[in-house]
């Protein structure tokens, strides 16, 4: 018969107070493991399942052998551990599997609301942004959108975070000063070290100087060169963050018309990139 005084005298709560400051030292660990080699999001989705089944043998464990002396194995026992990790195991399984609950994908729209970050005369005369723009452009797509508007006093990163975004449509050029936005790049770097241990995708868009017109349009001229800009600015979080620099797409507009949301072509190629990047069927 289960009694309190049984209980004290197998410390049972001290092993199970014991093996829960150990699972948590070991889902921090798990923790470092999976962002520094990049496992699979699952392996920490069911890692808690598996050490909550693991919670429940220590008290088995610790009712059966707790007094002094020692206990056999009887076939109750092993009875209740077998259970316990089989549905530990298969606890951590289905809920790895099944991670977020399903929904559509939010979509953060970022640009600045000054005029000369504006694509179009049409928007800019409708006191709209290239995120007005974008938002209308993807309106069929199976997702949340949302519109932020920043510049170069702009400092919600962490808010942004916490929306936990699936992808984040940004403009190269949103945290420039005037006509200077070499300077504002590591602005730019900052903001998105923020998602480096995240699961957000970033698609970067820009129209490009005028110096880089010869280029685009032959075999994505632009974007390679937009590329090769960002590599070098992101290479440190590339190193600290190695997924990354896959999570990061680009699109640079004269490569598929005339620097304007408003041209077929343009718009089309965009809404397809974004297909592409959030895998919608």
């Amino acid at each position: 018969m289960i009694s309190l005084a049984r209980i004290r005298e197998r410390k049972i709560v001290h092993a199970a107070i014991a093996y829960s400051a150990a699972a948590w030292v070991l889902l921090q660990v798990l923790q470092f493991l999976a962002s520094t080699y990049d496992w699979p999001p699952g392996i920490l989705r069911g890692a808690p399942v598996l050490l909550v089944a693991g919670l429940f043998a220590v008290v088995v464990l610790a009712w059966f052998h707790g007094e002094r002396g020692q206990q056999r194995v009887s076939a109750l026992e092993a009875s209740m551990l077998a259970t316990l990790l089989i549905l530990g195991l298969a606890g951590a399984v289905v809920v790895g599997r099944t991670g977020k609950k399903p929904g559509r994908p939010l979509v953060m729209m970022m640009d600045s609301p000054a005029p000369e970050r504006v694509y179009d005369e049409q928007t800019v005369r409708n006191s709209g942004t290239n995120a007005d723009v974008i938002s209308d452009i993807l309106l069929d797509l199976p997702i949340r959108r949302q519109k932020e508007a920043i510049g170069p006093g702009w400092h919600r990163d962490e808010e942004i975070r916490q929306f936990d975004p699936a992808l984040v449509i940004i403009h190269l050029s949103a945290f420039c000063r005037g006509s200077e936005c070499r300077a504002t790049l590591e602005r730019f770097r900052q903001f998105v070290e923020y998602f480096g241990d995240a699961d957000t995708q970033f698609l970067i868009y820009s129209r490009g100087p005028e110096s880089w017109t010869p280029h685009c349009g032959q075999g994505r001229g632009c974007e390679r060169l937009m590329r090769a800009v960002l590599d070098t600015v992101f290479a440190p979080d590339y190193r600290k963050y190695p997924t990354l620099q896959r999570r990061i797409h680009l699109f640079a507009i004269r490569d598929f018309g005339p620097p304007s949301w408003l041209d077929p072509m343009v718009s089309s190629a965009f809404k397809l990139r974004v297909r592409n990047v959030l895998d919608l069927k």
